[in-house]
């Protein structure tokens, strides 16, 4: 049932809203609503632990689908080393800069203002290039993402919190898209595992090394100022154990972009431990199935 007015869920009985494509208890889709009359066109509720079978079955009889997300999870793994390749070569051209400037401090002699211009130029351009490489990264991890969140009840992991549109959307807003990302692969690797098997730790040390890498690197935004922040108490400290050595300053700059060119590497790294498995899921996932019990089509 699907007429206009509020609804009731097949799965749980919830009432809500009109407007409410899934169900705010169980978030079953709309196609599952029932007339609550008709008590005998309730579906046996589904729960936590509902065999992924019976889910899978349902889902099917809904409309869910199974296509393979493993071409978009190659794309995002290419990205992600794309990225890092490119943030590191601005981070080693940053500190090279850095480097001939104290150089010029101590030997003022030394300094070549042509040499640094083409330096600062340099770094300023790569700086451009580096963000238009995490956007394009960003879009295709949300691809890949959205491909995923659509996956999960056609593979038995039941109705996920977020829509494979806002898991797309959801990736590309700044300093949302560390929280609300994290949040949706933690329910896929959740809803596609065996019952009490999920195995979160992957994604907490991803996130512990992404989020304070990002926060030092991009310089953009809200990161800006709290990379400002870091780096003026970092200076302070420096100024007060140099005796007001202003060299202090660049080595807080240097140290602060050799800590977030390390924390990038070991997100990176985490980032296609993190792909490969939930494709590694869903393949298990599929294989335990089989592909006619998930209505499996091509793309």
């Amino acid at each position: 049932m699907t007429a206009a007015g509020p609804w009731v869920c097949g799965n749980c009985r919830s009432l809500n809203r009109d407007d409410a494509s899934r169900c705010y208890s169980c978030r079953s889709p709309r196609a599952m609503a029932v007339d609550p009359r008709a008590t005998e066109q309730r579906r046996e509720p589904q729960t936590a632990d509902t065999p992924p079978a019976v889910k899978a079955k349902t889902a099917r009889e809904l409309g869910s689908r199974y296509r393979s997300s493993a071409g978009f999870a190659v794309v995002a793994q290419v990205a992600v080393l794309v990225i890092t390749a490119i943030t590191l070569a601005r981070t080693v051209l940053v500190i090279w800069l850095f480097r001939d400037l104290q150089d010029s401090i101590a030997d003022p002699s030394t300094f070549d203002s042509g040499a640094a211009l083409d330096q600062a130029v340099t770094v300023g351009i790569l700086h451009y290039v580096m963000l238009a490489a995490w956007v394009a990264g960003l879009v295709a991890w949300g691809a890949w993402l959205a491909r995923v969140v659509a996956n999960i009840p056609a593979l038995g992991g039941g109705w996920p919190t977020e829509t494979p549109r806002f898991a797309f959307i959801s990736t590309l807003i700044p300093g949302g898209n560390l929280y609300w990302t994290t949040s949706t692969m933690r329910q896929t690797i959740t809803a596609l595992s065996a019952a009490g098997a999920a195995r979160l730790g992957i994604i907490t040390a991803w996130w512990l090394t992404l989020t304070p890498g990002i926060i030092l690197l991009l310089n953009i935004g809200p990161f800006r100022w709290l990379r400002a922040l870091i780096e003026l108490a970092i200076s302070i400290l420096l100024l007060l154990a140099t005796g007001g050595d202003v060299r202090s300053l660049l080595d807080a700059s240097i140290g602060l972009e050799l800590l977030a060119g390390v924390l990038i590497v070991a997100a990176a790294v985490l980032a296609v431990l993190l792909i490969q498995h939930i494709e590694r899921l869903e393949a298990e996932r599929l294989t335990a199935l089989g592909p006619t019990s998930v209505g499996s089509t091509a793309g």
